[in-house]
């Protein structure tokens, strides 16, 4: 099992939003806040295939040390929180990159600080924000 968390995607310049679930990937190091997503919620956001005039392209290393293609977003284009039946943390800005043939929203080890998720058991799925009673555990969505 993984620590998957509600996620709403929001962009800035157009207001569209995609409420989801996504993967805390403490795995997926980062330099800044960013999340990945499938094509699928970039066509819902409206960001693909017809990428926005200040997208640019890079190539990632994956698992298994495969080369792909990415198309990234500037952090001033997105927003991201994360929701649960008692509250909603964000939003906060990230860069969104969009990676044809992922599967999962993912979150990087920036974007897990960032929105306060702490990993308590990540193999049972279960997680907490930094600032929940010590007793609180969540439970993945």
């Amino acid at each position: 099992m993984v620590v998957r968390v509600k996620l709403r995607i929001r962009l800035s310049s157009s207001g569209r939003e995609v409420v989801t679930s996504a993967v805390a990937n403490a795995g997926f190091e980062s330099d800044e806040p960013e999340v990945i997503v499938p094509t699928k919620v970039a066509r819902e956001l409206g960001v693909y295939p017809v990428l926005p005039a200040n997208a640019t392209v890079d190539r990632y290393v994956v698992a298994g040390g495969r080369v792909v293609r990415v198309y990234r977003l500037p952090k001033e284009l997105t927003n991201v929180s994360v929701v649960t039946e008692d509250r909603e943390v964000g939003p906060v800005s990230v860069v969104l990159t969009i990676m044809p043939g992922e599967e999962d929203v993912l979150l990087s080890d920036k974007a897990i600080d960032l929105l306060g998720i702490v990993l308590v058991k990540p193999g049972q799925g279960l997680w907490k924000f930094i600032d929940d009673p010590p007793d609180k555990l969540r439970k993945s969505e």
